[in-house]
């Protein structure tokens, strides 16, 4: 699997993932306003209620009901536990249903709830209300309690009076269980539930701007994840086409150069025949520049890429090799510009752990180009190694050139970036970019200051070697 489908499945992984997480939350939070809905409401009405029934069960009169039917069937029940248990589970069974129908019968609660909305001074178009039985027992003893009827909220059975509706945990106003530890007693376990019509469509509204927040920060973040890898994606393109250029163009190189080296070769040869010592040594500097030069070119073939794996990271003395550096910079430019090598004189004894190769190229790369894009009639590269603290030391590249516009500082170290002003100049836009790039493989830092018309000033911070 290639890198991109890697990332791709991570990412959307990841989102699937927030997605789940984001409806647990909206879920988590539409249930915490299921309960703290009409949350004051539901305490006035619950006191309003127990009120209303006190020395009674269900709505007045419903204690009496209950009575009327249960307490002259003690006696029977009790003979009946004794001499046939089957006969007297079928009995109470019996009782409880018709308990259950009768009050249901005589129920006329809504008149009692309406009264109570009234008196709260509450919208009673907009509530709606569930009486629900949920268990009755007797005792004989006040100890142990024979059910007659018991359900869950689930059962519409239990319903007494109301909307079946309504009977949902997150409605539940009161819910009241009444016993008395005495013989020939009963015990009942009810609830009132009550709600305001459109109570979904309320809570929706409540979380609204929770689920418009979630909702976009996820299309925002879907957005720009095609966004990044769109641009991602063509970046890497554009690099891989860089990197098939810079390739091609250096193993171009070779070409010429064999050329050269064989030519200067037969000319080596023809001029000891002819004893001229001059053109001798002439030769002997192209001979050793074009062996250095294809030194070069491999050593560029491996490292094109700047792969850390690459490099080859050895102890060196820094100020010893920036003094060759800067010699053959000197040497190059000494009818043009000045090239100077200034250094604190314990920095020459200390070492670091870099690419020779690499370092050679961002040293150079730096000077050539304060030089190169310099307009100012005395050319000058000014070149310090400055101690810092025990640990590290820095590097100081300046030049008097004309500076670095400001539009352009974000974008210098790109591949193929060159700024305004020397767009006219020749050159493919490599030299920053490999600088940052030699420094981002080093771990080093680099920082840039630049003053219009005065100049550049590069500045490297290396850690020394101990």
């Amino acid at each position: 699997m290639s890198k991109i489908k890697i990332i791709q499945a991570v990412a959307i992984t990841s989102f699937v993932v927030l997605i789940l997480l984001q409806l647990r939350l909206i879920s988590s939070v539409y249930k915490i306003e299921q309960l703290e809905f009409l949350k004051n409401e539901k305490a006035e009405i619950k006191l309003a209620y127990e009120e209303s029934i006190i020395n009674d069960k269900l709505y007045p009169g419903g204690q009496a009901i209950i009575d009327s039917i249960l307490v002259p069937q003690y006696g029977t029940l009790q003979k009946l536990y004794h001499e046939d248990p089957k006969l007297f589970r079928r009995k109470l069974k019996d009782l409880g249903n018709e308990i259950l129908v009768e009050l249901k019968k005589k129920a006329d609660f809504e008149v009692q709830f309406h009264n109570i909305i009234r008196n709260l001074k509450l919208d009673l178009t907009e509530y709606d209300y569930a009486l629900y039985l949920d268990k009755l027992a007797l005792t004989f003893d006040g100890k142990i309690y024979y059910s007659l009827f018991e359900v869950n909220s689930t059962d519409q059975d239990g319903l007494i009076d109301g909307n079946f509706d309504v009977v949902r945990p997150q409605n539940i106003v009161s819910a009241i269980t009444v016993t008395l530890p005495s013989n020939n007693s009963s015990l009942i376990a009810f609830k009132l539930y009550a709600s305001k019509h459109n109570q979904v469509k309320n809570i929706v509204l409540a979380i609204a701007p929770l689920l418009l927040l979630s909702s976009s920060s996820i299309v925002v973040i879907v957005f720009l994840f095609f966004i990044t890898m769109r641009n991602w994606i063509r970046q890497k393109k554009l690099n891989e086409i860089s990197a098939d250029f810079f390739n091609h163009v250096t193993h171009e190189f070779k070409t010429p150069l064999t050329t050269i080296q064989v030519s200067v070769k037969n000319l080596k040869t023809d001029l000891e025949d002819k004893k001229w010592e001059g053109g001798y040594r002439s030769v002997d500097v192209i001979t050793r520049q074009t062996q250095r030069l294809d030194k070069l070119i491999n050593q560029a073939l491996e490292v094109s890429a700047f792969d850390p794996q690459a490099a080859q990271f050895q102890k060196h003395l820094l100020v010893k090799d920036l003094n060759d550096i800067i010699l053959d910079s000197q040497i190059k430019w000494k009818k043009e510009a000045t090239v100077v090598l200034n250094f604190e004189p314990h920095t020459v004894d200390l070492y670091v752990y870099y690419d020779h190769f690499m370092l050679t190229t961002l040293i150079t790369n730096l000077v050539e180009n304060g030089l190169k894009y310099n307009v100012s009639e005395y050319k000058r590269v000014q070149v310090n190694v400055l101690y810092i603290s025990p640990k590290s030391l820095m590097i100081e590249i300046g030049d008097n050139g004309f500076g670095i516009d400001k539009q352009d500082r974000s974008r210098i170290f790109n591949k193929f970036q060159r700024g305004r002003q020397i767009r006219s100049s020749t050159g493919l836009g490599l030299g920053l970019y490999f600088v940052y790039n030699i420094v981002a493989v080093h771990k080093w830092k680099l920082d840039l200051e630049t003053f219009q018309d005065q100049g550049t000033i590069f500045r490297i911070i290396i850690p020394i070697s101990k």
